[in-house]
């Protein structure tokens, strides 16, 4: 066998030496994907509540920032074209080296000019909505009051740490949910913030969700979310919150409020139905372990196959 690498990389460059700690751990890592198995089965879909909220005339929109306003954008392709214009315009920053023992300033690429934050819509908001949707009621002046108290909390969180661009209002979807688009550069050469916002991911978000919506969430679950709320606070201070969880719970704060009383109703019905999608999302994990022994019962010659006629997996 012949190959050939292009050694584009300081750990590819360093794999050639078969004695270094890089070469080590590559063939470790090696010998590690070598006991694993992989078997592609057609699986069952995860367990997701379908809310055809595109269907009953709720639809997406978009707005960027205008100097100090918030403008519309009314073209399809609007927005687009404005983050790929400020993606460009912001693509660069100055910054302070030296050169021969003096300070100098050197223009330096941006690696991520524009940063997209997604906040979705709780569950149970998203289903008041669809129920609002389906009675002929028009929920966007709650949502529209949601909207702009989520904002300007999500303005105080990212002061001194970005600059908002714009967001953008997903319908099309199960989940209704804001990109919120920001920067770090100001497009003439200066920056704020650091490098990172402090995010925990989607899952944790959603977790921390099921908890406040008083759901019982399954004992596995509720380690691995303490253990993550651990390393996050080990990295960033004990008192520190993510600032993806911050943007959470500032929305739901705002849809209790603007939608009142009538929205903990669903917010413990959502709770309740917790434990139900934990099992079926496991029935749906325990489908693709059957499918995938079948198909490797099935590569055996017939003879090999178990036909213990007491075993379940006996052919029939």
């Amino acid at each position: 066998m012949g190959t050939h690498t292009r050694a584009t990389t300081r750990k590819k460059l360093r794999h050639s030496a078969s004695r270094s700690r890089s070469h080590i751990a590559d063939k470790l890592d090696a010998e590690r994907r070598k006991s694993e198995t992989y078997v592609r089965v057609a699986a069952s879909e995860r367990p997701t509540t379908v809310r055809p909220f595109d269907d009953l005339g709720l639809t997406g929109h978009e707005f960027r920032v205008d100097g100090s306003q918030w403008k519309r954008c009314n073209a399809p392709e609007e927005f687009a074209d404005y983050l790929e214009a400020e993606s460009e315009r912001r693509s660069w920053f100055v910054d302070e080296t030296q050169r021969r023992g003096k300070p100098i300033r050197m223009k330096r690429p941006a690696g991520t000019p524009v940063e997209i934050v997604t906040t979705t819509f709780p569950p149970w908001l998203s289903n008041w909505v669809l129920a609002e949707l389906r009675a002929g009621r028009d929920p966007r002046p709650q949502l529209v009051g949601i909207r702009a108290q989520w904002l300007t909390a999500a303005t105080r969180l990212l002061q001194g740490q970005r600059f908002i661009l714009g967001f953008a209002f997903h319908a099309d979807t199960d989940d209704l949910h804001f990109d919120l688009c920001i920067t770090r550069q100001d497009g003439e050469g200066w920056r704020i913030g650091q490098s990172g916002l402090g995010l925990v991911g989607p899952w944790c978000v959603g977790t921390d969700r099921q908890v406040r919506a008083g759901a019982v969430i399954a004992q596995q679950k509720r380690e691995q979310l303490s253990r993550s709320v651990a390393n996050f606070r080990r990295r960033n201070g004990a008192d520190a919150i993510p600032f993806d969880v911050q943007l959470a719970r500032a929305f739901d704060a705002a849809s209790d409020e603007i939608i009142g009383p009538v929205l903990k109703l669903f917010k413990a019905a959502y709770g309740a139905t917790v434990p139900t999608l934990e099992r079926l999302h496991a029935e749906a994990e325990m489908a693709a372990l059957d499918a995938a022994r079948q198909r490797i019962k099935e590569r055996l010659p017939r003879h090999q196959r178990n036909t213990d006629p007491t075993s379940p997996e006996m052919d029939l």
